[in-house]
């Protein structure tokens, strides 16, 4: 109590000396603490000092007590602890006996198996091992040992996809790359408009992010753009709710936080088709400047000028080797693998919808541009050129120890898909080798893969 008593006094002396303008209140609160804690240190040594220290002793047994018990003899133990089983060198050959001539060892096993007649028999231990009381540590003990546990290595991922149409490959991606890094773009495309139904053909592209279309075509319910004067830049300075319609973006796979888009629409006079140049950023603020927009402009005339040259040089409807014969297209690729080193297969592509029941005529020519954008996107680092109806060559540059992997990993992407590019496709490889003289000999050998493959249903490799 009177500890507690201390304890109060000195907080109220405290507050008296913090209302108050007297610091010797403060001197006195701390000798009233110094005092209390004194008297709980005198307390707390007092009580440890009174515990008193008790002992017991163990009654003794006496002999009388023992034989009651059975207990006849004591003998020092002659087993080591290591075992049950293990025996001094003195004793290796002796066993001790009771007076009805039995074994103390046999009378062990005697009581065991009165005990434990039907627990399972288990197995004498070696000698010098100790046996584990638990019959499942025994269990643990026994089990194999797990191998070490192996990691997968991480996959490559492409955070910069440039592509394009066959059309003009050499030429519209580097002009859209440089665009994109004079306004540090997130992603720069050229798309074409279809009218009837509304649809966007991914002509050439250069974007940051992987889930970008490689290829191929786009729908959309309304028009990106509409009713907009050519080669005039429009910014849309806000995506999303109240501003434009990530539902539009339909370049990407996925949804991507995009912030900013621009576009300038562009009309060839050579061609009926409608272009438009559309830039977006993941930046805000990056498109809204007056130099941004008369370089869109600019890159925008560019374009224009790019495709009225395409045009002239038959280049727009086909690209450079368009009426260039197969034969002439792989001869070329032949060489250049010579030239460079590099080993060379060539993929032909079969889409089974085409065998299996025929297309009609008015869905072919949209069912091949499905069909060779999602190539465009599985086939990476290939060239990829129209060897029939709903049929594709693909050149690929890759070591002869891939071709396998790469082909494979192509037919299971297509058994994945759904409609109108479900049924899968008959992959038939050749890779070019010394028996292969000429491109002939090298597209007789991919046509007879390609059969092979489409009547066993799997990607045939010819070496």
């Amino acid at each position: 109590m009177l500890r507690v008593l201390l304890v109060i006094s000195a907080l109220v002396s405290a507050a008296l000396a913090w209302a108050l303008p007297m610091p010797v209140l403060y001197a006195v609160a701390a000798g009233l603490l110094v005092i209390a804690g004194v008297l709980v240190s005198v307390a707390m040594r007092r009580r440890h000092s009174d515990v008193p220290e008790v002992y017991s002793e163990l009654p003794e047994q006496d002999d009388d007590d023992l034989a009651s018990l059975g207990i006849i003899d004591i003998k020092p133990k002659s087993r080591s602890a290591a075992g049950p089983s293990a025996s001094t060198p003195d004793e290796a050959g002796e066993e001790e006996s009771s007076g009805d001539g039995t074994t103390a060892d046999e009378r062990a096993n005697e009581a065991e198996a009165a005990s434990g007649a039907s627990s399972p028999a288990r197995e004498p231990s070696a000698p010098g091992v100790m046996e584990p009381a638990d019959p499942y540590r025994a269990e643990v003990a026994a089990a194999p040992v797990v191998g070490k546990a192996r990691t997968r290595p991480p996959r490559a991922r492409i955070m910069v996809a440039e592509a394009s149409s066959s059309r003009g490959n050499e030429i519209l991606v580097p002009a859209l790359r440089s665009l994109r890094a004079s306004v540090d773009a997130y992603t720069v495309c050229l798309l074409r408009q279809e009218e009837a139904p509304l649809r966007y053909h991914v002509e050439a592209m250069v974007s940051q992010n992987s889930y970008a279309r490689s290829g191929g075509s786009f729908a959309t319910a309304d028009p990106l753009m509409a009713g907009h004067r050519t080669l005039v830049p429009i910014v849309y300075p806000r995506i999303g709710p109240n501003g434009f319609s990530k539902q539009k973006l339909g370049y990407y796979h996925e949804p991507i936080n995009v912030r900013q888009v621009a576009m300038v629409p562009i009309a060839s006079k050579k061609r009926p088709d409608v272009f438009i140049l559309l830039v977006d950023t993941v930046h805000d603020g990056g498109l809204e400047s007056a130099a941004v927009r008369v370089l869109l402009e600019q890159y925008g005339r560019l374009m224009a000028v790019l495709l009225d040259t395409a045009a002239d040089g038959d280049l727009a409807e086909g690209g450079a080797d368009h009426g260039k014969p197969r034969r002439e297209i792989i001869a070329d690729e032949m060489e250049r693998s010579r030239s460079m080193g590099h080993d060379l297969s060539l993929a032909l592509v079969l889409l089974n919808k085409a065998e299996d029941g025929g297309v009609p005529e008015e869905q072919l020519e949209d069912l091949e541009v499905r069909f060779e954008g999602r190539l465009r996107e599985i086939a990476l680092d290939a060239r990829i050129e129209r060897f029939g109806e709903l049929t594709f060559g693909v050149f690929y540059h890759g070591e002869r120890e891939s071709v396998a992997a790469w082909a494979a990993r192509i037919q299971e992407a297509f058994d994945e898909e759904e409609a109108p590019l479900d049924g899968g496709v008959s992959i038939g490889v050749v890779i070019c080798g010394e028996q292969h003289g000429g491109p002939d000999s090298l597209r007789a050998h991919a046509t007879a893969a390609l059969q092979s493959a489409f009547e066993t249903g799997e990607c045939t490799i010819v070496e």
